[in-house]
């Protein structure tokens, strides 16, 4: 089997270190980032803070949402990791790899009509976001107003609704998403906790823009006979 080449934008992905890794699909991901490239707003210089920051998310996503043991996960202090969402609870990096970063970054105080993450797992988060955005919902970081050890930053997540998303058809129409986070990190630039602001609601919504289908309703009544 062909290695795949080295992710420009992520590591601890292959090599030495990594032979050890469990996946949470039986090996390495390997990414399409054609999306990213023709659609991110900004090419950082290498090596700039702006860089360093973006592919330290980057990293950390790719870890939080492929590797199945926290010991494999390199990007953040497992003692200190803590992950709060508009000023919400914080969750632990254990927390953050079984209920996985869609479920943890929707999470409210209070029942949600567009998506309760507390009826959601791992798995049916994923799938649910994936098939909207058909595997393309592109991250990258707009600008950066602090560096270490308090890195203050704002964000852009992007995507075509190309597949539906509960019962909501399809709009093919591009979403996206604007917000802030404060990072901190140690010396060696490992993630001790990070704070997400974005507003939640106004992203659901546009995944709600679509015709509802019937057939939701139907399973519904079929299931009360």
């Amino acid at each position: 089997m062909k290695m795949a080449a080295k992710d420009p934008y992520r590591s601890h992905i292959r090599g030495d270190a990594e032979k050890t890794t469990y996946w949470r699909h039986g090996e390495p991901p390997c990414y399409d980032n054609s999306a990213f490239e023709e659609g991110r707003s900004k090419v950082w210089p290498s090596g700039s803070l702006e860089e360093i920051v973006q592919n330290l998310v980057k990293t950390w996503e790719m870890e939080m949402s492929h590797k199945c043991h926290v010991e494999d996960v390199k990007t953040v202090d497992h003692q200190l990791f803590t992950l709060a969402v508009n000023g919400r609870t914080s969750k632990s990096v254990d927390e953050v790899v079984r209920t996985g970063t869609y479920n943890i970054l929707l999470q409210s105080e209070a029942p949600c009509a567009y998506y309760d993450s507390s009826k959601e797992n791992f798995e049916s988060s994923h799938h649910t976001f994936h098939h909207a955005f058909n595997n393309k919902f592109p991250w990258e970081v707009l600008q950066v107003y602090s560096g270490p050890p308090v890195v203050v930053f704002k964000w852009r997540h992007w995507g075509r609704m190309k597949g539906e998303f509960r019962g909501h058809a399809a709009t093919g129409e591009l979403v996206e998403i604007i917000g802030v986070a404060v990072a901190t990190v140690n010396s060696e630039l490992k993630l001790t906790s990070v704070e997400v602001y974005f507003d939640q609601e106004q992203f659901l919504k546009k995944l709600c823009k679509g015709k509802k289908s019937s057939l939701e309703n139907v399973n519904a009544n079929a299931s009360l006979k």
